[in-house]
């Protein structure tokens, strides 16, 4: 599944979103062209998949954004009374996280 996003402005959504994994609506110049554009994107496999092609990036610390969002948003929770500390966070996440 692609999401389709509206509301907040395309740079707020890059800013915590992986490289080219949603599709904002201000792309598109009406309804019209967004209709049009998902439906060659259901019967382009090709096409869909470049949605997918960041999950099969190895992540470096190059561009941390999403990544501190996402650590931020899961210490938020109020149940949570320990931390974890990863010595090499990509060789966790790129392995043993799995």
């Amino acid at each position: 599944m692609v999401p389709v996003v509206m509301g907040a402005k395309k740079r707020d959504y890059e800013a915590l979103a992986p490289p080219n994994s949603f599709i904002h609506v201000n792309d598109f110049a009406g309804p019209r062209q967004l209709a049009d554009y998902l439906l060659l994107l259901d019967g382009n496999d090709t096409l869909y998949n470049e949605y997918f092609r960041w999950r099969a990036i190895t992540w470096s610390f190059k561009d941390v954004r999403f990544w501190c969002r996402m650590c931020a948003l899961l210490h938020l929770r109020d149940d949570v009374d320990y931390v974890n500390w990863y010595d090499d966070y990509v060789k966790w996440w790129n392995g043993a996280c799995h």
